[in-house]
């Protein structure tokens, strides 16, 4: 579901479930279980706001039953599960200098790839653990 700030169509879809959410509840409670300001409660009942996937899916765990109804679809918290985080792989870090000090006469390779009168093109191949 697209979120933008001049979306009027989940601006006034939103604003209709706040406003019910207010018949029940104060501006201040709904404010702390969505994790926003008071204010930014009154501008989603005025619908001046659009709201996050985030507060939506917040409002949809706190308040069972919690739909939203946005261009002729009805979601609801199935569709705003958290997508699953995955941890990056951790670098492994080398110190160049002591790669560099492993180093010996068969771990280089060196091949001349071109040369004519003025210059020399080489190959250069390092093996930074034992060849095989």
């Amino acid at each position: 579901m697209p979120r933008s700030p001049s979306d009027p169509e989940l601006k006034a879809a939103f604003s209709v479930r706040i406003k019910e959410l207010l018949a029940d509840h104060t501006a201040q409670d709904i404010a702390i279980t969505l994790r926003v300001k008071r204010q930014t409660i009154y501008n989603y009942r005025d619908g001046k706001n659009a709201p996050s996937p985030e507060v939506i899916r917040r409002a949809m765990e706190a308040w069972p039953g919690f739909a939203l109804n946005y261009r002729g679809k009805i979601f609801s918290l199935q569709d705003f599960q958290r997508k699953p985080v995955f941890a990056a792989k951790k670098a492994v870090q080398y110190d160049l200098w002591d790669a560099i000090n492993k180093l010996d006469s068969e771990s280089v390779q060196i091949e001349i790839l071109k040369k004519d009168a003025s210059s020399v093109q080489l190959g250069v191949q390092i093996y930074f653990r034992s060849r095989q």
